[in-house]
């Protein structure tokens, strides 16, 4: 009977290592890692391919900055302020298209294209 006993704990106890932890499981975001879309400098595949004027947009010859929409700014602690342009969130030096986030002030973001700058402004809501 101690032997029945003994071998139906180690099937137990095998079985339970087999099985992965819940944090094994979980997504990078969940487990402690954050997870980032690195574009490359290509077109974000979560972005429209039509203008809100019916256009097909081509990010690569004809994105413009009346394409980007600034939703928000966020300041963050340490001079790491965030702006949502598009609803995605970005920050100094990263890529939007062929632009690049410059500086993020209190009410505007001011992108880079070809050494030419480019100012989106926050809009209020009325």
């Amino acid at each position: 009977m101690k032997k029945i006993s003994l071998i139906i704990g180690m099937i137990v106890l095998a079985a339970g290592a087999a099985i992965p932890s819940a944090a094994a499981q979980q997504p990078p975001q969940q487990a402690g890692m954050a997870a980032e879309y690195d574009s490359h400098g290509k077109r974000d595949p979560f972005w429209p391919l039509v203008s809100p004027s019916g256009n097909i947009i081509n990010y690569e010859t004809e994105f413009q900055v009346t394409d980007m929409k600034l939703e928000g700014i966020m300041s963050g602690a340490g001079g790491q302020d965030l702006a949502i342009i598009n609803g995605h969130i970005v920050q100094r030096n990263d890529h939007l298209g062929p632009f690049t986030v410059a500086r993020i002030e209190k009410d505007l973001v001011v992108l880079m294209k070809d050494q030419q700058e480019f100012e989106l402004k926050l809009k209020k809501e009325e």
